[in-house]
């Protein structure tokens, strides 16, 4: 049922999803820092939102929705891209999606077809290249530079081939929460252009900006800014705290040079896919959503309190200017999934590197409760100690 290609792009999840159910036996003991859900939970504010659109009593306003979603959710989305990205945003470029993996699914197929390439910077997203083999696209995996996790341009161009159709990033990225620069994002579209004029095809840009919400003010640019033919992944989860509610778009740049075929066809492709739209309750949210402005403030507190308390122990850290992660090198050349059973047993959940396709890391989320955050560094500094 699982095709055998697929199964080693599984196997790196399922082994820490092992690790975490024998961890789960410490209860409240535990604190997971695993994955991005909110221990303080849901903002009141976002509450309400949620319940004033399940109150209005409209005509069908609970049932089907039309393929890429309602003109008037769309038009929100649209009308808030336009100001944040500086491009003219209509309703026909953004298709609501149910959350940023079914974004992602559609942007790839878009983008190319069985037997093409896409070029992917890793640490990345875990399933960008399950996503791309799932659909018959080969994920052609390129290093980020280190120490500092930044595009390394001169690999990705030679990277690029044939049968390329489309780069993928995450911007900022994920998990190592850095955010691309303006000028190596328009670095990154000399370098698609030249590919352009060498191949004599096409190549997309997929930017997903599922944690541009949450970035060092002034740092945060699209990669729509640079290159015309730029698909945007979004998620609304990640901003409200909803990642459970699946809400998502994925938006074709205006400047696209197909941009009209492209955005029609991406509609007809949530009824082929079955992904369909996020449910018609989500969708009469969106504009509510749009309205809200959180204080992620204790987020970005504990970005630097993590990060400088963990140098101080003694570990070596990306350090980070966005996302709700902390991207750490596994201490003393151990390896990854041995450091993360040992962190487990001593009460700290974390993600290790080879489920991002990388090596010698882990990563910590920032969305844990104060106490647990607390309970956390002092158990990552016990652990380090000889």
């Amino acid at each position: 049922m699982i095709a055998a290609e697929l199964e080693p792009l599984l196997e790196p999840l399922e082994t820490f999803e092992a690790i975490r159910r024998r961890a789960v036996r410490l209860g409240e003991r535990l604190c997971d820092l695993s994955y991005a859900n909110p221990y303080e939970g849901v903002a009141p504010a976002t509450r309400t939102v949620l319940r004033s659109a399940l109150e209005r009593e409209r005509l069908l306003d609970l049932q089907y929705a039309p393929f890429g979603g309602h003109t008037l959710a769309r038009r929100a989305v649209a009308d808030a891209l336009a100001a944040s990205h500086a491009l003219e945003f209509g309703h026909q470029d953004v298709i609501l999606t149910p959350g940023a993996m079914a974004a992602l699914h559609l942007a790839l197929r878009a983008a190319g077809t069985p037997g093409d390439e896409v070029v992917i910077p890793v640490p990345c997203w875990l399933d960008y290249p399950l996503y791309a083999r799932h659909l018959g696209l080969t994920p052609v995996t390129v290093p980020l530079q280190e120490p500092d996790f930044q595009l390394d341009l001169e690999r990705i161009e030679a990277a690029i081939g044939p049968r390329t159709a489309a780069v993928l990033i995450s911007q900022p990225s994920n998990p190592a929460g850095q955010c691309y620069a303006r000028e190596a994002l328009a670095a990154l579209a000399e370098v698609l252009a030249r590919a352009e004029r060498r191949l004599g095809r096409a190549v997309t840009l997929i930017s997903d900006e599922t944690h541009r919400d949450f970035v060092t003010p002034g740092t945060y640019v699209s990669g729509a800014a640079s290159w015309p033919s730029t698909l945007i992944v979004y998620s609304f989860g990640k901003y409200h705290y909803l990642q459970g509610q699946r809400l998502g778009y994925l938006a074709v740049s205006p400047r696209h040079p197909q941009r009209a075929p492209v955005s029609s066809g991406l509609a007809r492709l949530t009824r082929i896919t079955g992904f369909c739209t996020p449910t018609a309750l989500m969708q009469a949210a969106i504009p509510g959503l749009l309205a809200l402005r959180h204080d992620h403030g204790p987020v970005e507190r504990w970005r630097e309190r993590l990060t400088t308390g963990l140098t101080a122990a003694g570990y070596r850290v990306a350090r980070p200017v966005a996302t709700l992660f902390v991207y750490v090198a596994t201490p003393g050349g151990r390896g990854d999934f041995d450091f993360i059973r040992d962190l487990a047993r001593a009460g700290v959940l974390a993600l290790p590197a080879p489920v991002f396709h990388h090596k010698g890391y882990f990563r910590l989320s920032l969305t844990g409760s104060e106490a647990m955050l607390g309970r956390s560094l002092a158990i990552l500094r016990d652990v380090l100690s000889p």
